[in-house]
């Protein structure tokens, strides 16, 4: 199989994903940059990070920054597709204005400057119940964020709104872990729908998935779209 497999590619080769991934550290983004280094329709992954990741691989480029110069992002290349899985919470981020300015701020800065050098695919994290004109902060800020993206014009814009997400972050959120505990019987109650909870592994397999084997399309995307 292995020497049919290579055979294949030698006849049809595969023109690879350059990826850009902001928010690598988080819960999905974690899963999503594992997926993306050991898949064989993705080429170079660069990240842009706070601080360097303990990981070595050859298809992995940091582009370390604090956010508070744009002009490092500059290092930037020509990408196929960006995803943005950047994120804070009220407990970190207690100040509004710096909240947004993360959430909202820094994709929309990343997307741009990706939108100009060429990049034709997006694929945004977003929340279910996201909406612009929500009285609820956080839902609000996401609701913006996906408006700005969708107007930037991205061949592809695919927007994912998960509901609980389970998985092991590398930072403590006691909320999350009580809720985490209480997942089983709340997604009892709703049958599959919107509010059903999602394993950050099987999403982040979608949302690569999606970049590599999809065609162009612009949507968004609920639990039943991430099996």
């Amino acid at each position: 199989m292995a020497l049919i497999y290579l055979f294949r590619l030698f006849l049809f080769p595969v023109n690879k994903k350059q990826v850009l991934l902001l928010g690598a550290n988080g819960l999905v983004g974690s899963n999503v940059l594992s997926e993306l280094l050991k898949s064989d329709l993705v080429g170079n992954v660069t990240v842009v990070v706070r601080k360097p990741l303990a990981i070595s691989n050859s298809k992995l480029i940091q582009v370390v920054t604090d956010f508070s110069d744009w002009s490092t992002l500059d290092a930037l290349t020509t990408d196929d597709v960006l995803f943005c899985c950047i994120g804070t919470t009220r407990k970190k981020t207690p100040d509004l204005v710096q909240y947004k300015a993360i959430d909202y701020g820094i994709t929309m800065e990343v997307a741009r400057r990706a939108k100009q050098l060429g990049c034709q695919q997006i694929h945004l994290i977003s929340s279910v119940g996201a909406n612009a004109k929500s009285s609820n902060f956080y839902l609000k800020i996401k609701g913006e964020t996906e408006e700005g993206i969708q107007s930037l014009g991205f061949k592809t814009c695919l927007i994912y709104r998960p509901s609980m997400l389970i998985g092991a972050r590398s930072e403590s959120r006691p909320g999350e872990k009580i809720g985490q505990i209480l997942t089983p019987v709340f997604d009892f109650f709703t049958f599959g729908g919107n509010y059903h909870s999602i394993r950050a592994t099987t999403l982040a397999q979608s949302m690569v998935r999606n970049a590599t084997q999809a065609p162009a399309t612009s949507r968004i995307l609920f639990y039943k779209d991430f099996l």
